[in-house]
C-alpha cells in the first residue's frame, strides 16, 4: 500500500513540475514577444476554400517559376502569384513575408490591398445596376448629386476616364483640413461641390486616367442602390462567388483580418495609415490570388453580368489613345504583336503593388499580389509576351 502511495506521489509531483515548466516557457515566450500563429492554410483546408483549384502543372509552368523566383532573389520581389491557362491553375506560389518583423510567411489565402485592381469591381457594380434598368451610362453625375458644379460629365466617361476632372489625391490636400480623420466618397464630392478644383480639360476631350472618377462612381453606386458600396460589393459579388478572403475598406473589422499582409515601403518600413484610406471605388478591395482566380472564373460564366454587358466593356473606349494600349471600363487593354487583346489592371497604394491580367482566347490569367513597393514589379510587361510566345511590343507600358 505504502508502495503504491508512493507511486501516485511521484505522479502528482512529476506532472506538476511539467505544469510549471510549460508556465516558465510561456512566460519566457511572451517576454520575447513571441506568438503562437496559426497559419492561414489550415483554415483553407478544413473551414474555408472547397471550391480553390488543385494546381495542374503544365509546359509553361516552369517558366513562370523561373521568372518569379528571379526577381524575387534579384530584386526582393514579396508577394503572391497564381496562373491559369485554359482555367486550370498551372502556378501557385508564395514568396516572403506578410509581416517582417514575425516573419510570418505569406500563403495562398494571404489578404493584400488590391489598390486600383478594386476598379473592375466598381465597374461591374456600375454594369449590374445598367442591367437592372437603375442608371444609364448617359446619366449625368448631377442626376445622383444635383449640386456637382462639373456640367457634362457621365457615367460613361467616369468608366473610361475621360471626365477632365481633378484628381482628388492632389486638392484633398489643400482643401481637406481635418487628416486625422478619414474623407469619405461623399466628402470628395462635398469638396469639389464647396471649393470647384478647376477641371483638367473639358469633358471627353481626351482620356486622363484619374481616381476621382472610381471615387464618384462607387458614390453613385449607394445612390443607385440606396446601401453601402461595401455592401452592395459583397452581398452580389463576393458571397455568391464565394471570394470568402475578400472584403472592402476597414480590415480591422474584416473576418479574416490576421490574414492582412502589411504594406511595406522600398526601405521595408510599414506603411502607416493615411487619411485618403477612407475612399472607395478606385481601391479599396482587399483580396487574395485564390479569390481573384473565382472571380476571373466567374466573368466567364455570366453569372455577376451577361457576356454581352461584359463585351461592351472590354471594348477601347479611347479612339484618340495611339498604339497597343486602351481602356475600357475598369480594365486597361493592351493587344499583343499578334493582335490577341489581354484586359488587365495594375495598381498601387501606400505599400502594396499588385497586377491581374486575362486573357479571353485561351482563358488564361496572371494573378500578382505584393505587399512590398520596387520597380522590380515593372518587369511583368517584359515576361507578357514570353508567357505567350510572342515578340515584345516597342511601347513602354505603364502597369
Amino acid at each position: 500500500m505504502i508502495k503504491i502511495y508512493k507511486e501516485i506521489n511521484t505522479v502528482i509531483i512529476l506532472q506538476a513540475l511539467f505544469a510549471v515548466l510549460v508556465l516558465i516557457l510561456f512566460s519566457c515566450n511572451e517576454k520575447k514577444g513571441r506568438r503562437i500563429v496559426i497559419k492561414p492554410q489550415a483554415v483553407i483546408k478544413e473551414e474555408v476554400n472547397p471550391l480553390v483549384q488543385n494546381v495542374v502543372p503544365s509546359e509553361k509552368s516552369d517558366l513562370v517559376d523561373s521568372f518569379f523566383t528571379a526577381i524575387s532573389n534579384k530584386n526582393d520581389f514579396n508577394g503572391t502569384v497564381l496562373v491559369t491557362v485554359e482555367d486550370k491553375i498551372i502556378y501557385k506560389k508564395a514568396f516572403g513575408y506578410a509581416n517582417f518583423k514575425n516573419k510570418d510567411a505569406l500563403t495562398e489565402n494571404s489578404i493584400f490591398q488590391l489598390a486600383s485592381v478594386s476598379k473592375q469591381f466598381t465597374a461591374v457594380s456600375i454594369m449590374m445596376l445598367h442591367e437592372q434598368g437603375l442608371l444609364s451610362y448617359s446619366d449625368e453625375v448631377s442626376k445622383f448629386f444635383p449640386e456637382f458644379p462639373y456640367k457634362g460629365i457621365t457615367i460613361k466617361l467616369l468608366l473610361s476616364h475621360r471626365s477632365g476632372l481633378p484628381n482628388y489625391m492632389y486638392f484633398c490636400d489643400e482643401f481637406y483640413k481635418n487628416k486625422n480623420i478619414a474623407i469619405t466618397n461623399l466628402g470628395i464630392i462635398d469638396l469639389m461641390i464647396k471649393n470647384k478644383p478647376p477641371e483638367y480639360f473639358p469633358p471627353d476631350k481626351k482620356f486622363n486616367y484619374c481616381n476621382t472618377n472610381y471615387c464618384i462612381l462607387a458614390a453613385i453606386v449607394e445612390k443607385a442602390s440606396k446601401g453601402s458600396f461595401t455592401d452592395f460589393v459583397t452581398n452580389r459579388i463576393f458571397k455568391p462567388l464565394g471570394m470568402y478572403y475578400s472584403f472592402i475598406g476597414n480590415k480591422d473589422s474584416a473576418k479574416y483580418a490576421q490574414y492582412v499582409a502589411e504594406g511595406y515601403d522600398e526601405s521595408n518600413k510599414p506603411i502607416k495609415w493615411d487619411y485618403m484610406d477612407g475612399v472607395l471605388g478606385d481601391k479599396g478591395v482587399f483580396s487574395c490570388v485564390n479569390d481573384l482566380n473565382k472571380w476571373d472564373q466567374a466573368l466567364y460564366s455570366g453569372k455577376i453580368i451577361k457576356i454581352a454587358t461584359l463585351s461592351e466593356a472590354m471594348k477601347p473606349a479611347n479612339e484618340d489613345m495611339i498604339g497597343s494600349r486602351n481602356y475600357g471600363y475598369g480594365w486597361r487593354i493592351k493587344f499583343l504583336a499578334d493582335n490577341t487583346p489581354l484586359y488587365y489592371h495594375g495598381g498601387w497604394w501606400k505599400g502594396y503593388n499588385t497586377y491581374f491580367m486575362r486573357n479571353p482566347k485561351d482563358h488564361s490569367s496572371i494573378i500578382i499580389l505584393s505587399n512590398k513597393v520596387n520597380w522590380s514589379f515593372n518587369s511583368i510587361t517584359s515576361f507578357i509576351p514570353r508567357f505567350y510566345n510572342q515578340k515584345p511590343t516597342k511601347e513602354v507600358e505603364t502597369i
